[in-house]
Parts: structure tokens; sequence; C-alpha cells
């Protein structure tokens, strides 16, 4: 807890305003994803599919594309914006392979999570597009922040 006083203490006004705002933005946005994956979920049955891409082929056999390629994007898009904000709040969390280890566990966490209480379908897939979507967030980190860096770079010339 004392290190994170200094390291805070060394940061510009703005800075720690954009640290709050985004511990604040993860707070919420976990809760969410919780709610989404598990709160507001009715128990039941304890119900899991190890057999990996068996949403892409079922999707396929099933030609139903509209409700996997849903399923699908879904999951990635449920952990991108984790992948964008790890990196924001820790300098540890400022590579690929950190965050991506990152969304692995928190998906791993709520797939177990949703096996044991019977709220949900525990899904290798799931745990493999979440962490997909936070390597994606990681990218679009990288992007902004990167054009965001040039830009100020350019204008103090």
């Amino acid at each position: 807890m004392f290190k994170i006083i200094l390291k805070l203490k060394k940061l510009s006004p703005s800075e720690l305003m954009i640290k709050v705002l985004c511990v604040f933005t993860m707070l919420l946005y976990l809760y969410c994803v919780m709610n989404i994956t598990l709160i507001d979920r009715i128990p039941g049955m304890r119900r899991h599919v190890f057999r990996p891409l068996w949403e892409v082929s079922s999707m396929l056999r099933s030609g139903n594309y509209t409700y996997w390629t849903g399923q699908i994007i879904g999951n990635i898009m449920m952990l991108l914006p984790l992948g964008f904000m790890l990196p924001i709040l820790s300098e540890k969390l400022r590579s690929i392979k950190a965050v991506a280890i990152s969304g692995f566990i928190l998906s791993v966490f709520i797939e177990l999570t949703q096996y044991y209480t019977g709220r949900g379908l525990f899904e290798s897939d799931d745990i493999l597009h979440n962490t997909i979507g936070t390597c994606i967030g990681y990218i679009v980190y990288i992007i902004i922040f990167y054009r965001l860096e040039h830009t100020i770079h350019v204008t103090e010339r």
C-alpha cells in the first residue's frame, strides 16, 4: 500500500485523474461482467463443453450464422475493455503476454464459477474468445496511445 501511495504522489494531477477514473470504470465494468455472466442468472445444472471451437463447428453445421456469430463476437467484446484498461492501471501490464494471461485468468474464473454454481455453461471456446478479446483491447490501447504520443511529439516541435 505504501508503494502505491508513493507512485500516486509522483503523478501529475491529470495522470492521477485518469488513474482514478480508470479504477472507477474498471470496477463498474467488472461488476457488469459479473452481473451478465453470474449474478443475473438462475442456478441450474452443471454443464460443460470442453471441445475446442465447438461454436464455430456448430455454426457451420447449422447454418445459423447470426446466433453463433453473436455468441463468438459477444465473448470477444466482453473482455476487450479489460485489455484496454489494464495497461493504463499498471505498468506491469503493458505487454500482450501480461494482458492475455490476465484475460485468460478472469475468463477461467468466470467459467469455473458458472460451472460450480450452475449459472452457465463452462465452455473452452468462451475462454479462447475472451482471451482474444482481451488481446484486441490491448492492441487498441497500443494504437491509441502510440497516436497520442506521436501527436504530442509532433505538436511540441
